[in-house]
């Protein structure tokens, strides 16, 4: 008799368990189906020597490339259609630097050749120029502060100080190099030169490495702290006193008097390949499509050997996008079709979420949001997700999330990453992200996989997908 009733109640409890995982939403089951440790692994996978820092256009960004196309296609992933086995490959506008002279300054002071503490920078431009130097502050043109104002870089060198002040409300695109030098080109300058500030030195030097180009960029440069130092020495003053005085937001702005020289040459390498990397889980409605994407692209390698891993940016992003594809394919059919997309490209400017907007240009009218996964390393108790303040739909996803008990929260809207591609084009975007670039491993040869907590992963993995949700069903 004993043995009846435990075969019955055996039998309750297996159709009770299978009951109440038939019960799980798929949002629940594709939820409790991540798996902290692989994305874990993935990460470290990414950010491996073997893939030479994944810089845009060159041999290790390829195989990194072909290497999430197999996670893509393990993952069970379909291929968007006009795309061959994942892979999107376009031409990257690239070119090389080959030579830089270092600087010389000659001032009221002196005269002070910097050596290798000045580098070529990123978007360098091609050439060599001597001019009068203009300290203009951080470069920063906002309504509330414009330090180009009352000064004239007009065929002069522009001096600008790395970063923005943190006590000032700056758009964070505001403080990229890129946007620097454009924006001292558009104020008539034929050269810039980037100072390091003491928080944040950056030892990359970018000789020999495959860049992007600004069109019609001047000659730019970026100065170490040390080398600084020297430059204003030469213009008879003290760099950390004008550093200090900028950084607590104190206008600094003026004429260096300064003569300042310097040469970079650089070869165009126009045939460069790089490649997207994209899958889709097609849902129950296939004409409405949101894009969950991040970047596999990083910083490559400097001319001493130096690999610079890139972990946290994007290594991490990307291995959280996989193992949301991974879970949301084998959990049910979603309610629309959700586009899988690791970019390159991302760190030269876009280039790689551009080109596929070019490539395909009849996504956009299927496209009704972008989630973008930009270094998912938490340094608060929950991600912050950059939304832009008119955006209702996305900010109303986000506010469902967190109720939820998504550790989400809502931060300053930023165009600093590729969801500006797509919030040009007038689609729903946002940016989640575990911090912004103040962090001490940020593009350092120091950002290293096994520094991330894999906890942080899975949270992340499980707070996309909360969004995820939320986003596909306000569509």
């Amino acid at each position: 008799m004993k043995r009846i009733w435990l075969v019955i109640l055996l039998a309750v409890t297996l159709v009770t368990g299978c009951s109440r995982q038939n019960s799980l939403s798929d949002r629940d089951r594709a939820i409790a189906a991540i798996d902290a440790q692989r994305i874990h692994e993935v990460t470290a996978e990414l950010a491996s020597a073997i893939y030479g820092g994944r810089r845009t256009g060159t041999p290790g960004e390829a195989k990194v490339a072909a290497w999430i196309a197999g996670a893509w296609k393990e993952a069970g992933l379909d291929t968007p259609e006009g795309v061959d086995d994942y892979l999107l490959q376009y031409e990257a506008p690239l070119y090389s630097i080959t030579a830089f002279s270092g600087v010389t300054a000659r001032g009221v002071a002196g005269e002070s050749f910097l050596g290798d503490r000045s580098r070529a920078m990123p978007y360098a431009g091609n050439g060599s120029v001597e001019a009068s130097a203009v300290l203009v502050g951080f470069g920063v043109t906002t309504a509330e502060h414009d330090e180009y104002a009352g000064v004239d870089v007009g065929g002069k060198i522009a001096v600008i100080f790395r970063y923005s002040p943190p006590s000032w409300s700056v758009p964070e695109e505001q403080a990229y190099l890129a946007a620097k030098i454009q924006r001292a080109a558009a104020h008539g300058a034929v050269g810039v030169v980037i100072l390091d500030v003491p928080s944040s030195p950056n030892p990359f030097d970018m000789r020999g490495q495959t860049v992007s180009a600004i069109q019609d960029a001047p000659p730019s440069i970026l100065v170490s702290v040390e080398g600084a130092r020297s430059l204003l020495w030469a213009a008879g003053m003290d760099f950390d006193v004008f550093a200090a005085e900028a950084w607590a937001g104190r206008g600094v702005s003026r004429d260096l008097k300064l003569t300042v020289h310097y040469a970079v040459s650089a070869d165009g390498n126009p045939v460069a390949s790089a490649y997207d990397v994209l899958g889709v889980v097609p849902g129950r409605d296939a004409d409405r499509k949101i894009l969950l994407c991040a970047h596999h692209d990083h910083l490559g390698t400097d001319r001493t050997g130096t690999v610079y891993p890139g972990a946290d940016d994007d290594a991490s992003g990307v291995a959280v996008l996989l193992e949301v594809a991974r879970c949301l394919s084998r959990t049910g059919t979603p309610p629309v079709s959700v586009w899988f997309v690791s970019f390159s490209g991302e760190e030269e400017g876009l280039i790689g979420s551009q080109a596929l907007v070019a490539a395909l240009p009849d996504l956009r009218e299927t496209l009704i949001g972008v989630v973008n996964l930009d270094m998912m390393r938490r340094t608060s108790s929950a991600l912050g997700v950059s939304v832009a303040a008119g955006d209702i739909r996305m900010m109303a996803a986000v506010q469902a999330a967190i109720g939820d008990g998504a550790a989400l929260s809502i931060i300053p809207w930023t165009l600093g990453s590729d969801h500006a591609t797509f919030n040009a084009l007038g689609v729903s975007s946002c940016m989640v992200s575990g911090h912004g670039r103040e962090v001490s491993w940020y593009h350092a040869a120091s950002d290293i996989a096994s520094d991330i907590p894999a906890a942080d992963l899975g949270s992340a993995a499980r707070n996309v997908l909360h969004l995820l949700w939320r986003l596909m069903e306000s569509m």
